[in-house]
């Protein structure tokens, strides 16, 4: 199940919006990272696509039976693990809609974007890296071993060190004064209550 949850993750989140950018714009919103980069964006970066690539590996062996799982969830523990990853898939694909033309994967110093604010941008910062964290407790859940709950923590980290040494320095820098009160008016991951 964690497969099949990982592929429309893909589907979904990653070609399916890249292709909708691609329709939108003319262009498909990937800004890989170069080697002139930061070494923090290059790391980030780097670490994003080590966590991506581990957690098919470990899904492939938990497919195939080759990975011991740790804990017996059940018939509940998949329904939940799957019902996460789905608000996981729907949380980031509504965010990434209601970025519009804005949405990029990765930053491009040289590229001027409008600061997102309305929707569920106005709650919360980062509600794209926010679904994907949903998704990957929807697959610690649906895979229950301790090398997933070490890819999840190093996602987590990835996420982390991205967001707070790569965007939101580069939206500080690109929108001064309206991006630090955004800051003062939203949560990083969750609204502030």
């Amino acid at each position: 199940m964690s497969l099949i949850m990982i592929i429309l993750f893909v589907i979904v989140a990653v070609a399916g919006r890249s292709m909708w950018q691609y329709q939108l714009t003319g262009d498909h919103g990937m800004r890989p990272v170069n080697r002139n980069a930061p070494l923090i964006a290059i790391v980030s970066s780097a670490l994003i696509v080590i966590v991506f690539i581990g957690v098919i590996i470990i899904s492939l062996l938990s497919t195939f039976g080759s990975l011991d799982v740790y804990f017996q969830f059940g018939i509940y523990g998949k329904s939940i693990g799957m019902l996460f990853c789905l608000a996981g898939i729907l949380l980031t694909s509504i965010s990434q809609i209601q970025m519009g033309k804005e949405w990029r994967i990765g930053v491009d110093d040289n590229e001027k974007t409008k600061l997102i604010t309305h929707g569920i941008y106005s709650k919360i910062r980062n509600p794209i890296y926010t679904g994907v964290m949903i998704f990957g407790l929807g697959l610690i859940v649906l895979m229950p071993n301790m090398i997933m709950v070490f890819f999840a923590l190093l996602g987590y980290v990835a996420i982390e060190l991205h967001v707070r040494k790569v965007e939101e320095p580069y939206l500080r820098k690109l929108h001064g004064q309206l991006f630090a009160n955004y800051v003062n008016s939203t949560g990083r991951y969750l609204p502030r209550w």
